[in-house]
């Protein structure tokens, strides 16, 4: 009842401030075809989209269920109701103006070129209007007649060797390892220069963003010119990359510390979002996990003794748009020790999972226990289930029947099918039903990405151990595409023959590249002493009855020792 008199308010602020347009204005049909895209997605119409006053209009329902927000049609006043989030938008059909509220505040009215028209049995609405009324950028390309949609989302890619993104009808994909990044419109393929490797592909409205293996940095790449240009190198390993509008959030590691940083694209500020803490002494977990929704980071960060101490598993919930922390929560544990190497522990971090919708964020921590860690297979297995309110940031605990019914609104989900591959076929599964049906059948098929369109999978044998995904050496690789259904398959790259690719656009120097680094030490040429796990100390001795600490002979205390994969050069043999 509340929310119908709000709802009544903000139309009466229409009706008092309104100039009507008489239906029957003019629509005038686009010389070609008008494409719509949300976030690399297109969107399909039962009523195809028309241009009018040099404004591009499409059906109500569609763009607003795109852009993730609530509809709701009032036939009494002629009118749309969207909600997303905490911002409330009311158009009317033929009003010039539309009103829009944040947070329940007073509704403020805006001019629009173009009002809501109903054509065909179908109200359409202009696009830029309703995408920028939820903090949206919107571009128009009139050589395509396309209009693309960027919401306030955030995207990341696959750090696979052979890896995919698919924008605007385009896959972007590397392909094992090759320093290339090929763009495939369903007819013909760009090849852009990449200077290394490309892992974790995404596009951001002109740019591909992507990490360069070979030396460790984020790069981008001008669609247009193909022009490369380096926008962040402050860490020695890079994890992965996100990207929301302007704003990048890169992981990884500043020699052995991990660390968050946010990057400005626009000005190319960066800032330091969150460090793992020093924890000071030998400790199980190798670094803190992360997620990303909204303006919020969710940090995981388990820490564990590995012999005895208090264990805990906070969440953080950082702000990225002001760097401020809050801890959410504390869950404690005590770790034991039994023995020289051995110990008991009753909350060691293991992994978690997370669901968010518009309100919170639902989290599913999942911990071990062990009564005596000298018997491996003794190790049991519990999750316990979370609720944050993105408001507040209080968390409650929940059932797992509460967390496995949450909404997810940060999953991505292409139409009514998810799809993967399991080494000897490539499927897909109904997300309402749980039907999974085979798409391609036989050994060395790998799903890399898909859309509403296509599905890109790999074709491979490694030459060595590892899977085709993860490895250097291949027997055979080729890269195909088909439909949703598994049907029209066909190659576009192959490891043996590149006639279907085009000459490299941009600078590309394969000889200027840095040595790959060795795959056990991380390129430091030294790794953790095996003797005494990193604390350079050796058994005590008893001298006239007293303990008395030694130093480790095999590290000489040190704590690190030769690596014997590059035998301390850094560089990959």
């Amino acid at each position: 009842m509340k929310r119908r008199r709000f709802l009544s308010l903000m139309i009466s602020v229409l009706l008092l401030t309104a100039a009507f347009v008489p239906a029957g204005g003019v629509a005038q049909a686009a010389g070609s075809e008008i494409s719509v895209y949300v976030d690399g997605e297109k969107l399909t119409f039962d009523q195809p989209p028309i241009a009018q006053n040099g404004r591009v209009l499409v059906p109500l329902r569609a763009i607003f269920e795109a852009l993730g927000a609530e509809v709701e049609w009032l036939p009494e006043d002629q009118a749309v109701a969207a909600q997303k989030g905490d911002t409330l938008v009311v158009m009317q059909l033929g009003n010039n103006r539309f009103a829009r509220s944040v947070g329940g505040g007073d509704s403020v009215v805006y001019d629009l070129d173009v009002p809501p028209i109903a054509l065909n049995g179908r109200t359409l609405v202009p696009v830029r209007a309703v995408s920028e009324s939820f903090d949206c950028n919107v571009e128009w390309d009139g050589s395509t007649q396309t209009v693309t949609v960027s919401s306030e989302k955030w995207i990341d890619g696959s750090n696979a060797a052979t890896n995919g993104y698919i924008h605007n009808g385009v896959l972007y994909y590397s392909f094992i390892y090759q320093p290339y990044i090929y763009a495939y419109d369903g007819a013909a393929t760009r090849t852009y220069a990449s200077g290394g490797a490309p892992l974790g592909i995404v596009v951001n409205r002109n740019q591909i963003y992507y990490i360069n293996r070979d030396n460790q940095t984020v790069n981008a790449i001008n669609m247009a010119d193909g022009q490369r240009k380096t926008v962040f190198a402050k860490l020695s390993k890079v994890s992965d990359f996100s990207i929301c509008g302007d704003k990048m959030v890169i992981i990884g590691f500043e020699g052995e510390t991990q660390r968050v940083y946010k990057l400005d694209l626009s000005s190319g500020a960066s800032q330091v979002l969150y460090t793992r803490p020093d924890a000071g002494r030998l400790i199980v977990e190798d670094g803190s996990d992360f997620a990303l929704w909204k303006q919020y980071l969710f940090v995981v960060e388990g820490i564990s003794p590995l012999l005895s101490g208090e264990s805990s598993c906070k969440i953080l919930m950082i702000d990225t748009n002001t760097g401020t922390s809050k801890e959410i929560c504390n869950i404690k544990g005590t770790v034991t020790q039994l023995g020289l190497k051995n110990s008991s522990y009753t909350h060691r971090y293991v992994a978690a999972g997370v669901k968010f919708d518009q309100e919170n964020a639902y989290f599913g921590i999942k911990f071990s226990r062990n009564e005596d860690t000298s018997n491996y297979y003794g190790a049991e297995y519990f999750t316990e289930y979370y609720q944050i309110s993105l408001g507040s940031g209080a968390a409650s605990k929940i059932t797992e029947s509460q967390f496995n019914s949450a909404e997810d609104l940060s999953s991505v989900r292409t139409g009514e099918w998810t799809y993967g591959s399991d080494g000897s076929r490539v499927y897909r599964t109904n997300i309402n039903t749980g039907i999974t049906e085979t798409l391609l059948s036989g050994e060395n098929y790998y799903y890399i990405t898909n859309d509403g369109q296509w599905v890109a999978v790999l074709k491979a044998k490694s030459a060595g151990a590892g899977t085709p995904t993860a490895t250097k050496g291949y027997q055979y690789a080729e890269m195909y595409v088909m439909d949703g259904d598994g049907n029209n398959l066909r190659t576009i790259n192959s490891y043996t023959n590149s006639s279907n690719t085009s000459s490299p656009v941009g600078e590309m120097d394969v000889n200027g590249l840095p040595q790959e680094s060795c795959a056990v030490c991380g390129g430091s040429g030294m790794v953790t002493c095996p003797y005494c796990r990193g604390t350079g100390q050796g058994q005590s001795i008893s001298i006239m009855g007293m303990d008395t600490p030694q130093g480790c002979t095999y590290c000489g205390s040190t704590g690190r020792r030769l690596c014997i994969g590059c035998g301390g050069s850094g560089v990959k043999n």
